[in-house]
């Protein structure tokens, strides 16, 4: 039987095993997927020791494992953030998990003007995944001008697409989509919301999944903007960790509504 896991510091709130085990029963796949404790003085010994087919890789460890990988996708690479690892090979499926779900909810990303809201690791892999959809302008509003300067800096560097745009702002004025990717409004703190304007008729997307809908979501619903939680982009990105460890479109086959019904049933 082959053995996946997520592993993080902390990961007893992780509903990754839920996820992919609703998978492999859909299937008829024999396989066991768990979550593993690493704190961070036992990344270096859980690599050297662990016989996994696979496995996800949370907070804290999506930068510290990249050492002890022998080789990264290209979109691992350019992210700089692993959260999918195979045969030794890093990989980066949050990007992705975030375009299926802008798919799924109807979402044109092309020549859109987009806010991200946050400057870390979530916030590249957005930002990459903007870059790909060749969005029109990436706008970064953080509370650390210094981080979000880096970011908008890197998000000039990877750009093939010479005709986006990039820059630090505080405003969502003619603004056509934001984005959440900072953990504001996650369970348990859930009153907290992003300090950022909202205008009626945009797309609020929100990378957290837990609550399904957050104060923010709520917020932008009442002002008559469009929102989309988390939940898709986080589904979307462990079929797509699914897809690395086969060798198949495993996401293709699946039936997603059975699966949300599970995971909405342990959300909040």
């Amino acid at each position: 039987m082959k053995q996946f896991a997520v592993i993080g510091d902390p990961i007893a709130h992780s509903l990754s095993p839920i996820l992919h085990q609703e998978t492999y029963g859909q299937l008829g796949i024999e396989a066991d997927f768990k979550k593993i404790h690493v704190p961070s003085d036992s990344l270096q010994p859980f690599m050297v020791s662990n016989n996994l087919d696979g496995f996800n890789v949370t907070i804290p460890h999506k930068q510290s494992i990249i050492p002890f990988l022998d080789v990264l996708h290209e979109s691992a690479q350019t992210i700089g953030a692993v959260n999918c690892v195979h045969d030794g090979k890093g990989y980066n499926t949050d990007w992705i998990g975030f375009l299926k779900a802008m798919e799924i909810n109807n979402v044109e990303l092309t020549g859109k003007d987009c806010v991200i809201l946050g400057a870390g690791g979530a916030a590249r892999a957005v930002a990459y995944a903007l870059i790909q959809a060749s969005v029109k302008s990436i706008s970064i509003f953080n509370r650390t001008h210094e981080k979000a300067e880096e970011l908008s800096l890197w998000i000039q560097k990877i750009s093939n697409n010479k005709t986006i745009t990039h820059e630090h702002t505080n405003t969502s004025h003619h603004v056509d989509i934001i984005i959440n990717c900072t953990p504001l409004g996650m369970w348990p703190d859930t009153e907290s919301v992003p300090k950022i304007e909202i205008q009626k008729g945009q797309i609020l997307a929100d990378t957290i999944y837990n609550p399904m809908e957050t104060t923010w979501l709520k917020k932008g619903k009442d002002l008559g903007a469009k929102t989309i939680g988390g939940l898709d982009m986080f589904i979307a990105q462990g079929l797509a960790s699914a897809d690395i460890w086969f060798g198949e479109k495993i996401s293709k086959k699946i039936k997603l509504e059975p699966i949300k019904k599970v995971l909405k049933s342990e959300l909040c």
